[in-house]
């Protein structure tokens, strides 16, 4: 096992999860910081760029994680395949993107079922008088998408064995992806 093959075992994992629904990488958690207390979520992968070192998930820009992104870009993904026994931990800084090209071509190649979470009239968050009130904005929800780019600039990855856990940590480093072997 080489620095090389978990960082191909790790970007081959996240590209199944966008490809796959049912693939345990597709509903990671994204966890950010709201003034000094962690706070996370599951969201579903969209995009997996090796090339660009880019994972990509969209959201409501009324959702509350957006303010607390734009107060703070520093994020972490944690993602865990209790098959492989394998768990991920990305570390990278998001930018966000609404009404510009890059969510535009993004709500260019959502389906018609997720364009519908972003028409409903309520942010979310928002507290509601009954449990699943709903009504409907007249707008095609467009205005209520955002992207959520995160560039990677970290990697702890870890494998869980009988044998003994293998636990790498790959950082980025100008131009490569620096790996060391780490206690588990």
């Amino acid at each position: 096992m080489t620095h090389e093959s978990v960082l191909s075992d790790t970007w081959s994992r996240l590209r199944e999860g966008v490809k796959y629904g049912v693939h345990p990488f597709h509903t990671p958690v994204l966890a950010s910081v709201s003034g000094h207390k962690p706070d996370m979520r599951t969201v579903v992968l969209r995009q997996a760029d090796e090339a660009k070192r880019q994972l990509i998930c969209h959201t409501d820009v009324r959702s509350p994680k957006v303010s607390m992104l734009q107060r703070n870009s520093q994020v972490a993904w944690l993602f865990y395949d209790r098959e492989a026994k394998v768990q991920l931990r990305l570390y990278g800084e998001v930018s966000l993107h609404s009404s510009d090209a890059i969510a535009a071509a993004h709500w260019e190649n959502c389906t018609p079922s997720s364009r519908r979470c972003y028409l409903a009239a309520s942010a979310p968050g928002q507290i509601l008088a009954e449990p699943g009130e709903r009504s409907v904005q007249q707008n095609d929800g467009f205005e209520n998408f955002a992207v959520v780019s995160c560039e990677i600039s970290s990697i702890d990855w870890l494998f869980l064995r009988a044998s003994g856990h293998l636990r790498a940590r790959l950082d980025w480093r100008i131009d490569h992806w620096n790996g060391q072997w780490i206690a588990p």
